[in-house]
């Protein structure tokens, strides 16, 4: 796996939630339209993300979705950053 793709792996689901700057959007964004591999990922978690919020039956609660984002920032922090 190239650079490239392993930076749009790491940041797929952020990408997803609109949670990346712009230009970090950017270049997730230009790696998916080169890579039929990382683009074929992306569509994936995409539907898999349509699927499960289709079939939830309520959203999950704002406090639950702030602990996952602090713990994925936590984990960003130890590990390697992009």
């Amino acid at each position: 796996m190239s650079h490239g793709c392993n930076n749009a792996v790491e940041h797929l689901y952020q990408y997803l939630d609109e949670e990346l700057t712009w230009s970090r959007r950017v270049r997730v964004r230009w790696h998916l339209r080169r890579c039929t591999n990382c683009d074929g990922a992306f569509d994936f978690e995409a539907r898999l993300k349509v699927v499960i919020r289709e079939r939830s039956g309520e959203d999950a609660p704002p406090e639950l979705l702030d602990r996952l984002r602090a713990l994925i920032r936590e984990e960003t922090k130890d590990g390697t950053e992009a």
